[in-house]
């Protein structure tokens, strides 16, 4: 005997369905930007993050939702997340979560004189990262990462890096040799 569905069963089927495509199309648009622990008040100093189309138009308005998290040393105060060396942008031992619409972007981190603390004088200049390219959906895709960039001595000399693979770490990330 063939059981008949009811059309109610069916509603809640098809909602659960696209519920679920929803959720995860959604998620395959999340990146996460990671900028692991660095040595010293390199630490301390910030990048902010620059998205721009194709053309290099901002499109900072793509971004759906931003979010920030540190794996180690967060508290819990007041119902907020804090962290010492918070100041509106990402230090060292930082994720960054970005939820973006769907498209193709440009992606840079750059830190301004005034925010790079005692190492301004290396270079006198804004430090500004490579761009890298990230196309939502990618399913291969889910993080990249940020360091700071270093002469063959291994000297911070003012600049940021991002890459898809992790960097070389020994108790800190070793910073990108140019």
């Amino acid at each position: 005997m063939i059981k008949k569905t009811s059309h109610l069963a069916r509603l809640f089927f098809c909602t659960a369905f696209l519920f679920c495509l929803q959720f995860f199309c959604r998620q395959a648009s999340a990146l996460e930007i990671y900028r692991p622990e660095n040595f010293g008040n390199m630490n301390i100093v910030p990048c902010m993050i620059r998205v721009t189309d194709m053309d290099g138009n901002d499109a900072s308005s793509s971004i759906i939702s931003i979010s920030y998290s540190w794996y180690y040393e967060i508290n819990k105060k007041k119902g907020k997340w804090l962290h010492r060396y918070w100041d509106g942008c990402f230090s060292g031992g930082t994720v960054v979560h970005l939820d973006m619409k769907r498209g193709t972007y440009k992606i840079s981190v750059y830190t301004p004189v005034k925010d790079q603390a005692e190492y301004a004088l290396l270079t006198g200049q804004e430090w500004t990262s490579n761009e890298f390219i990230y196309k939502t959906g990618s399913p291969a895709l889910n993080v990249i990462f940020v360091s700071p960039l270093a002469n063959d001595n291994g000297f911070y000399s003012g600049g940021w890096h991002i890459d898809y693979r992790a960097p070389k770490f020994y108790i800190y990330t070793k910073p990108r040799v140019e």
